[in-house]
């Protein structure tokens, strides 16, 4: 019975969708009027059940199924509030905790890679991925508790670099999970640029403090850059979206800076105008194609 049928696989997903659906508004509408135990059991007797579906599911491929990928999907959703209510049984405050982020990441690194892992899914690398970073960033708030986000940032562009790196190792033999990889990437760079544009609207406050400086912004601009790249020659959307969005909010970022043409506007413009003189350049007139005798001629001496 948790052997879902691949010609009922659709269905089944839906279910599992409908019952995280279940587990979230049962987890706030009785928040207060249950205890911490009964939504830790209820939470991950939901986990477990849909994690035996996911799991049992026959392959059919080399890559999981919607109706797959979706159980996957909700196994890793339900495993949220499992652990929330767990860290809450054992005396913390909960994910915004830094300790309790920490491990509660790591755990939800440790399912996304091991589903990833059993299943082949490129989507549950993404999310283990994503958790990983997290984690990290917990952590290092847990140990080192820093003042200020210039920790973080450093943190954040060391994190860009190992998952840019494990983007380039997985790309010629795992391409879905490259892409994952630079998502998640894209996505911590993003969070650096924020803290970017962050500096701008609070360009006063002790957490904050002045802009970080041209260096940042050029570590940005190649990151976004780099992933449109990425996605253009590999043909993945996702990566370029990121990195357009990348791209705004380290311009945003770069546009608080002194009114001078001197700087960014000068190497974006001096950029644009070379690459487009050099895409748009004439080109010399190709020697005309062959009649269809000729290339049936040459098809023949080919063969030979």
């Amino acid at each position: 019975m948790l052997r879902p049928l691949p010609h009922r696989g659709d269905v089944v997903a839906a279910g599992a969708v409908a019952l995280a659906a279940l587990v979230a508004l049962l987890q706030v509408r009785f928040d207060d009027a249950w205890g911490k135990g009964i939504h830790f059991a209820y939470a991950a007797a939901a986990l477990a059940f849909v994690a035996a579906l996911a799991l049992r599911a026959p392959r059919e491929g080399d890559a999981p199924r919607a109706y797959q990928s979706a159980l996957l999907a909700v196994t890793f959703a339900l495993a949220v509030p499992a652990l929330a209510r767990l860290s809450l049984l054992l005396g913390s405050d909960g994910l915004d905790s830094s300790g309790t982020l920490a491990w509660a990441g790591g755990a939800l690194a440790a399912l996304g890679f091991g589903l990833g892992l059993a299943r082949d899914s490129a989507l549950c690398v993404l999310l283990g991925a994503v958790s990983l970073v997290l984690a990290v960033l917990g952590f290092v708030d847990l140990v080192f508790s820093p003042g200020g986000v210039q920790t973080f940032r450093w943190l954040l562009l060391a994190l860009v670099a190992v998952l840019a790196a494990a983007t380039v190792a997985s790309r010629d033999h795992h391409p879905a999970r490259a892409v994952a990889f630079a998502d998640v990437g894209g996505l911590t760079a993003l969070g650096l640029a924020l803290t970017l544009v962050l500096d701008q609207v609070f360009g006063d406050s002790p957490l904050f403090g002045p802009g970080a400086g041209t260096g940042w912004e050029l570590f940005l601009y190649a990151c976004g850059f780099g992933l449109c790249a990425f996605s253009a020659v590999d043909r993945a959307p996702g990566p370029g979206w990121i990195g357009v969005a990348v791209l705004l909010a380290t311009t945003v970022a770069a546009a608080g800076g002194k009114a001078t043409l001197i700087g960014w506007p000068f190497v974006l413009a001096v950029g644009a105008g070379g690459l487009l003189a050099i895409g748009l350049r004439p080109s010399r007139p190709l020697p005309p194609a062959p009649s269809r005798g000729e290339a049936h001629v040459f098809e023949i001496r080919s063969e030979q």
